[in-house]
C-alpha cells in the first residue's frame, strides 16, 4: 500500500511499475502477452540491501552467494541480489 502506481507505455516490454513514496524502491512486473507475471524486478537503494539480505535469510533457503529460493507448493522461485553502481537489483522468476 506504500508503493505508487505509474503508467508505462514501452514497446518492448509488458510490465507494471510501481515505486515507494520516498523513490527508494521501484518495482517491475514482466508480463506474458497473456498478462501472466513471468519476473519480477526490485531496484532498491543500496543503504536499505542489509535490510533485504537479512529478510531473504529469514524467509527463504539460502541457495549461494546472494541467491535463495522460495518454494509455494510445488513450484521454486530464484531470488537473486546484484549489486550495481548506485543500486542494488532483487529479481525473481521462476525455477528451471
Amino acid at each position: 500500500r506504500d508503493m505508487n502506481f505509474e503508467k508505462v507505455t514501452n514497446n518492448k516490454f509488458i510490465y507494471l511499475k510501481y515505486s515507494d513514496n520516498s523513490d527508494s524502491q521501484t518495482i517491475l512486473f514482466f508480463l506474458s502477452p497473456d498478462s501472466v507475471c513471468k519476473n519480477i524486478r526490485i531496484i532498491c537503494d543500496k543503504g536499505i540491501r542489509a535490510e533485504k539480505e537479512k529478510e531473504f535469510n529469514k524467509l527463504y533457503k539460502k541457495n549461494g552467494d546472494n541467491k535463495w529460493v522460495d518454494r509455494h507448493g510445488r513450484k521454486d522461485y530464484l531470488i537473486e541480489l546484484k549489486d550495481e553502481k548506485w543500486s542494488c537489483v532483487i529479481t525473481i522468476e521462476p525455477g528451471k
